[in-house]
This record gives C-alpha cells, structure tokens and sequence, in this order.
C-alpha cells in the first residue's frame, strides 16, 4: 500500500511523438513475447520458449521481434500491423521460429515498432 502523503506529482507526461514511417527494410529474427523473453524465462529464446510466448501472446502481452547481428547483440521490435494494431496472436505458428519479414519501423523514443501485415512474416531454414 502506498501513502499517499509520499507522492509528488510531476506533472503530465506524454509519449514521444512518433518518428515518420522508414522505407522497407527487410529483418531476420525470432518472435518472442515482450514480458517473459526479457524477464522470467531462462532460455527466453527458440524452442525452449515457445509453449511461454504463446500463452503470453495469446493472453495479450505485445509480440516483439528480436534480431541479433553479428556479435550477438539483440534489437528488438514491437509488432503492429500496417495500421498499428498487435499483430501478435495470428503469429502464434511462428513462434520461436527463424523469421524473415519485410516491413517499415517506426521509431517512439526508444522505443521500435515494425510495421508489416501478419502474412509477410515468412520461415526461412
């Protein structure tokens, strides 16, 4: 429980303003959920994952895309749809899976959101 007498407030805060949508760019990576993945589960990533990310997506937590480069540092992309609704739980076959996709980020601060309809998100061995 929280006094309420320890509060200050500081004021209205508000988003960033979204950046433009980029040109096409075309990302290879894995769907993870964005609470578990970065949190509680260990292995958070591939199959191990999997059963976890699916409950989460499907209950509603936020689909991400993670991509590594070459010395294994992670970026990671909320996903939405071309009109920025989740796309997450028609992706729920894909999950932990090697995926290709090819769509337009918008940036929200820190924050990245890939842009790219539910079908453009394609296995790749």
């Amino acid at each position: 429980e929280i006094d309420p007498a320890t509060l200050e407030d500081l004021g209205a805060a508000y988003p960033p303003e979204p950046s433009p949508l980029a040109a096409p760019v075309t990302l290879t990576g894995e769907i993870v959920d964005a609470k578990c993945h970065l949190g509680v589960m260990k292995p958070g990533d591939l199959k191990p994952h999997r059963a976890c990310a699916a409950r989460c997506i499907s209950g509603g937590v936020p689909a991400a895309l993670v991509v590594r480069d070459s010395l294994g540092r992670a970026t990671y992309y909320l996903l939405a749809d071309e009109a920025g609704r989740p796309v997450g739980p028609a992706l729920l076959d894909r999950i932990a899976e090697p995926i290709e996709v090819t769509g337009r980020v918008r940036a929200h601060g820190d924050l990245r959101v890939l842009h790219a309809a539910p079908e453009a998100f394609v296995r790749v061995d």
